[in-house]
């Protein structure tokens, strides 16, 4: 029993001692930019090199969070893996931009440091994380504004794309008509088309849809469609 017992303290003794946590200061992360236009976020980490390390490591992980969801990581490969500097620096800075991120999300970033003695055993660590990056819904948003009655079977939609992003062509469908093509609209645009067929019955309802069949991955899908009914005949 004796014997186990000085075997295992041996044991313990040979072993590393663990990494102990980074002075406060030692590392951070800084938001540096934010543009929901261009739908990129840039980083900016710091570590300064500590006593008894000659390399120094930091990793970045992009973090993401929906309103009144959690945070949790997702994938970003521009971020990469682990970042060393050389053996000469005594504060290594590294910037990192991400891309293509949608919404409605927050992003930020979580970077893990590293300080490694000459042996190759991690020394210390930390973990910081940035300030937070808002980018809203990009999608296009279809919205049918108005549907009017300008004469006997002579009908005007007004449709707009009230979202961040080209619709791309789309169908409109009146009631009693055929679908009508509509060219592309730009983020902020609207426009007025109109369309000629039978005249409809006073008081009917006739309905306009922009996107009929959904075929466009929409902000919001519940303004698409303007329903009016067909006025009385005017009087002569």
């Amino acid at each position: 029993m004796l014997r186990t017992g000085l075997i295992a303290a041996l044991a313990l003794l040979l072993l590393p001692a663990s990494a102990s946590a980074a002075a406060p200061g030692a590392a951070s992360v800084a938001l540096t930019g934010c543009t929901p236009k261009e739908r990129t976020a840039a980083f900016e980490a710091r570590m300064d090199q500590i006593s008894g390390a000659v390399r120094m490591k930091l990793r970045y992980s992009l973090e993401a969070r929906k309103p009144r969801r959690v945070w949790h990581r997702v994938a970003a490969p521009e971020l990469g893996s682990w970042r060393a500097a050389s053996t000469e620096t005594t504060r290594f800075i590294s910037e990192r931009r991400v891309t293509q991120l949608t919404g409605p999300t927050y992003y930020r970033a979580l970077v893990r440091f590293r300080w490694i003695d000459e042996d190759g055993d991690v020394i210390a660590r930390a973990r910081a994380r940035s300030h937070a990056c808002w980018q809203p819904d990009h999608r296009p948003n279809l919205k049918l504004r108005e549907l009017s009655f300008e004469g006997k079977g002579s009908y005007v939609a007004l449709v707009a794309n009230t979202g961040l992003s080209p619709s791309g062509d789309f169908d409109l469908e009146i009631t009693g008509l055929p679908p009508i093509v509509v060219p592309e609209l730009a983020p902020g645009e609207e426009r007025l088309i109109e369309a000629a067929g039978p005249e409809c019955a006073p008081g009917t309802p006739v309905t306009a849809t922009a996107d009929p069949l959904d075929l466009i991955d929409e902000r919001n899908e519940r303004d698409n469609a303007v329903t009016r009914r067909c006025p009385s005949a005017r009087a002569s």
